[in-house]
């Protein structure tokens, strides 16, 4: 009879044993799946180095379109689309065009960017984006531009990351009637770095 009762005792204890390290468990899958699909907001600073890419800038002056290095700020969100998928609009300044004074444009930017977590700590990004000049509006620039986005993002610590992004121009930036002459189409690398709140 104390066999009996000594071994229901262990069989009690080990299931109850059982449930608690299941029970852990869940809650720490279950951590991991909130924190990994909660919505994130943050801000981005950081610079470009900006071009025209197929300008015929270059057969007018030699050196005209010396790469221009500019600033970049914004804020962003950061939202989980399905599985390791994620969509992060973002509202940018950002100041590009080339080093010559006549040829530069400072633009309001929203990048649609969908990112892929290849790691914990490693993502590639793509998206397109459309932009608004914001300056003077009277000169040989048009006033919208239209581009593709791709990059990577890398976290440093805990809700700090960096970024690097080349950012495609599809659209002829030149005014026809303002300046017949030229043509060239936006080209930036934007390095930067995220604060996720």
């Amino acid at each position: 009879m104390k066999k009996i009762f000594v071994c229901s005792l262990l069989l009690f204890s080990f299931s109850l044993f059982s449930q608690e390290i299941e029970s852990e468990e869940e809650k720490e899958v279950q951590s991991y799946v909130s924190t990994d699909t909660e919505t994130k907001y943050g801000f981005k600073a950081g610079i470009n180095i900006s071009n025209y890419n197929s300008t015929n800038l270059d057969d007018i002056q030699e050196g005209l379109n010396d790469s221009r290095i500019g600033a970049v700020f914004g804020f962003f969100i950061d939202m989980h689309v399905a599985g390791k998928i994620r969509f992060q609009p973002e509202f940018l300044y950002s100041a590009q065009g080339a080093k010559e004074e006549n040829l530069r444009a400072d633009y309001l930017q929203l990048p649609l960017m969908f990112k892929i977590e290849l790691t914990e700590f490693l993502n590639i990004q793509l998206g397109p984006q459309v932009g608004v000049k914001v300056h003077e509006f009277e000169d040989s620039f048009k006033n919208f531009d239209y581009a593709v986005n791709g990059g990577i993002g890398l976290d440093i610590i805990e809700n700090i990351s960096l970024e690097a992004r080349y950012s495609l121009g599809l659209a002829d930036m030149f005014d026809e009637n303002r300046a017949p002459n030229l043509e060239g189409k936006n080209a930036v690398i934007q390095i930067g770095v995220t604060y996720r709140l």
